[in-house]
C-alpha cells in the first residue's frame, strides 16, 4: 500500500493505522493485493483500488475503487488521457464512509455484472472532514 502523507502526528499515526487496516480488509475481501491501493492524506483523505477487471460499458479502461473521508465508496473508470484522472460512475452511498468490507465487495460486484440500480447516482455527504482524530474514531472498529 502506498501512502503519501504530511509529516504525522499522533492522532495522524492512529488514522494511518486504522485506515490501512480497513482498506486492507477491504481489499481481502475483494480478493485483491494490498499492493494495488494507494492512500493520499494530504488533502481531504482518499484512497484508490485498482481492480483486475472491466465495467460492462467501459471495457477499454480501467477500473477502480475509490475511497473519499466524506463520500465513502465510488467506482471510477480512468480517463483517456492516461493523467491518472479518473470518472466517477457509481457511489456506494450508506450511512458511513468505513461500509463493511462486504458491502463494498457487494457493490463491486454489481458494478461488474452491470447491475447499479442500487446505488448511488451522485456523492453522497456521509460526514464531513473533521481531521485525523474525528475519522479515525469513524474507524474504530479496525483499530
Amino acid at each position: 500500500m502506498t501512502t503519501s502523507t504530511p509529516a504525522p502526528t499522533e492522532a495522524g499515526l492512529d488514522l494511518v493505522t486504522r485506515l490501512n487496516a480497513y482498506l486492507e480488509d477491504v481489499a481481502a475481501t475483494l480478493g485483491i493485493r494490498g499492493e494495488s491501493c494507494s492512500v493520499d492524506l494530504t488533502g481531504p483523505v482518499a484512497a484508490r483500488m485498482r481492480l483486475n477487471w472491466r465495467l460492462p460499458g467501459f471495457p477499454e479502461r480501467d477500473v477502480d475503487l475509490m475511497w473519499h473521508e466524506e463520500h465513502g465508496w465510488s467506482a471510477a473508470v480512468a480517463t483517456h488521457s492516461g493523467d491518472g484522472h479518473h470518472v466517477v460512475v457509481a457511489y456506494l452511498g450508506g450511512r458511513t464512509v468505513a461500509s463493511q468490507p462486504r458491502l463494498v465487495a457487494r457493490f463491486a460486484d454489481s458494478l461488474r455484472a452491470g447491475e447499479h440500480q442500487d446505488c448511488w447516482p451522485g456523492p453522497p455527504m456521509l460526514r464531513t472532514a473533521g481531521g485525523p482524530s474525528a475519522l479515525a474514531k469513524e474507524l474504530a472498529a479496525w483499530a
